[in-house]
């Protein structure tokens, strides 16, 4: 069984100079599962991964997270650094945060090889690129489950359609840019 068959063919996706206030919007969209955003270049070439993570990282600083548990920052200062914080760089653009180490893997890889990287890297996501680099999907634990689930409601699927690139859909929930 081949990724292709089971990734999300839609992954979110924006441009290196999308402002970092979009990105918090998608994700505090209630029905927003997706913990991954993909920045890509106009070719769609993937150039980098925003996560909640490095959102987190941008506004609630360790300086200010130690200070609060240090007793040193009041609650109250924490809300002043973190509507200063909001202010200061809600315009900033995605590439200057974005993560650019995430591995990927190919459509035509073996289901075993994203699980392989999911466990070892301990991330949730990983996204699928062509051989040029384009993004074209993503694969994800929730997905991987997704296909248990399927193959337990249906233990023939993939004897059915084992040539087919899609098995199920699997779409992501929003999309920017």
């Amino acid at each position: 069984m081949r990724i292709e068959q089971i990734m999300r063919h839609d992954p979110t996706r924006v441009g290196p100079d999308e402002p970092v206030s979009r990105i918090i919007e998608w994700y505090a969209n209630p029905g927003n599962r997706s913990r991954y955003t993909y920045v890509v270049d106009t070719q769609g070439m993937l150039v980098g991964v925003v996560t909640m993570l490095e959102l987190l990282g941008l506004f609630f600083t360790p300086e200010m997270v130690d200070g609060h548990e240090g007793g040193k920052i009041s609650e109250v200062e924490v809300v002043r650094k973190l509507q200063h914080s909001l202010k200061a760089n809600k315009d900033k653009p995605v590439r200057e945060i974005m993560r650019t180490d995430l591995p990927t893997v190919r459509a035509s890889d073996f289901i075993l090889n994203a699980r392989q990287l999911l466990r070892e890297r301990k991330i949730r996501a990983l996204p699928v690129v062509d051989g040029q680099g384009v993004l074209v999907g993503e694969v994800t634990r929730r997905v991987l489950v997704r296909l248990l689930d399927n193959l337990l409601r249906d233990p023939d699927l993939f004897n059915i359609k084992k040539d087919s690139k899609k098995l199920f859909e699997t779409t992501s929930e929003f999309f920017i840019g």
